[in-house]
């Protein structure tokens, strides 16, 4: 059966606001003049969405924004991308997700932010449950911050996704709302790729090295097992294969969005044909691409891009 959508991301919305450069020390003075300030879109579903979609892959998003200036510059991105927002829902009694990026010099970040009802309150009847049944990948993102969908809401849709064919990736997010670790782990069965960081692989399993995080979640019955480790790249773990992909090495600008910009790599790397490792390690490319300018998708602009890097670069993956 043909599919209208190479991927459909189900999730988080939200409007970045990226501070540029700050440190500890700005809490020792009256005044800090910034180097830079820039506006982005942010949240795991519509970066994801942005970053495969300028890829080359046929996106669609589900998610829920407000009737202010930020929802409408959301759509605006989304629109000027190429995504198709027919299932985004403008909801005017809720507030929006925003978030402030505090970017030190290395280009690490810290985020300041109000967590919306846009994005807790998204549902099942929000939208139309169909969409999933016309993508070859149904992404959520993210774990954990989406408490209208967590548990049985994903439950649904992963499992609607499945039958109709579909592969099925997820992420997580800090556990802001206490929710507990069983809200993902109940799920893992029904997800292909399972893409968690460093941080959030250590939450979900209390292990402290990515290879006991891995048996952990491929125990409770993940598939494959991708975790997120920043300057060191991804592990990647399945019944098969317990392996490193490096990251590449670039000069960073601005980290926020980095592990977003992977998922969406890497489901355009599963569009394209390539194996797993490939995959990675195409969205490690992506990766890289997207920390060199301010925000999460304002540097990441077409294919070619990544192709320069990815063909450019040797990267040894390592056991």
């Amino acid at each position: 059966m043909e599919k209208e959508f190479d991927i459909v991301a189900i999730g988080t919305m939200a409007y970045d606001m990226i501070l540029r450069t700050v440190d500890e020390s700005v809490f020792t003075r009256d005044t800090t003049l910034l180097e830079s300030v820039g506006v982005s879109s942010g949240g795991g579903a519509m970066t994801q969405a942005v970053a495969a979609q300028r890829l080359g892959c046929k996106t669609a998003l589900v998610g829920k924004v407000c009737r202010d200036a930020f929802s409408s510059y959301l759509l605006q991105v989304l629109d000027e991308a190429g995504v198709d927002r027919s299932q985004v829902i403008q909801s005017p009694g809720d507030s929006m997700s925003l978030t402030f990026a505090l970017v030190r010099p290395d280009g690490a970040r810290h985020f300041l932010g109000r967590m919306g009802s846009n994005n807790q309150s998204l549902c099942l009847n929000d939208f139309d449950l169909d969409i999933v049944r016309r993508a070859r990948i149904v992404s959520y993102g993210s774990y954990l911050v989406l408490q209208g969908l967590d548990g049985a809401g994903i439950t649904r849709i992963f499992t609607e996704a499945r039958q109709a064919g579909a592969i099925t990736v997820a992420d997580v997010a800090n556990d802001s709302f206490r929710q507990g670790r069983e809200v993902v782990l109940q799920n893992l069965p029904l997800i292909d790729y399972f893409i968690p960081s460093y941080v959030e692989a250590a939450y979900l399993t209390g292990e402290q090295d990515v290879a006991g995080m891995a048996r952990f979640l491929l125990d409770r019955g993940a598939n494959t097992v991708i975790i997120k480790n920043g300057e060191a790249g991804c592990y990647v773990a399945n019944s098969q294969i317990a392996q490193t992909v490096p990251a590449f090495r670039v000069e960073a600008c601005d980290t926020t969005g980095a592990g977003d910009n992977f998922v969406g790599g890497f489901m355009a790397g599963l569009i394209e044909g390539m194996p797993l490792l490939e995959a990675v390690r195409y969205g490690n490319a992506v990766a890289a691409v997207s920390v060199t300018g301010m925000g999460a998708v304002s540097a990441l602009r077409d294919k070619a891009q990544v192709l320069k890097l990815f063909e450019s670069e040797s990267s040894e993956i390592r056991s």
